[in-house]
């Protein structure tokens, strides 16, 4: 586990840049028993609702999405479908769309997601917001989806 002040150096290290979060998260308590065994679809929808959130009218270039490799082949190939039938029409047919499936030891950009959900987990289950509070400037959506 990184301590806060880690957390609060790294912060202090990204905060001149320009990003925003997206959260939406899942309630496991709530979620019915036979939603809670198909976890593929929970995870794609909870994927969608949050991209909704996302304003992509000023990509120009590209869109990168980038995600934690958690996924069969199988399911990387139905989630990157869904999510690109979901969303392609919010962006410009002209600005390319990637969807890369990445290990989050690999990835600076997915280690710093990982840090920001572990903030936003601790508030939620354990009402600890000491890490949240320092970046909570930063979300644009912050939901509990099955409050």
């Amino acid at each position: 586990m990184t301590s806060i002040e880690v957390k609060k150096f790294f912060y202090k290290k990204v905060c001149q840049i320009d990003f925003k979060l997206y959260a939406v998260t899942l309630n496991k308590k709530r979620v019915y028993e036979c939603l809670a065994k198909d976890k593929e679809r929970i995870y794609n929808y909870i994927a969608r609702m949050t991209l909704e959130r996302v304003d992509f009218k000023d990509a120009a270039v590209r869109v990168i999405i980038t995600v934690d490799k958690s996924k069969s082949k199988h399911e990387i190939l139905g989630f990157n479908e869904y999510i690109i039938n979901q969303i392609k029409a919010r962006i410009d047919p002209l600005v390319p769309l990637d969807i890369f499936h990445a290990l989050s030891q690999e990835n600076p950009g997915l280690q710093a997601a990982d840090m920001f959900a572990w903030g936003l987990f601790r508030k939620y289950e354990n009402k600890d917001c000491a890490w949240y509070d320092i970046f909570k400037t930063r979300l644009r959506v912050d939901r509990l989806y099955l409050p």
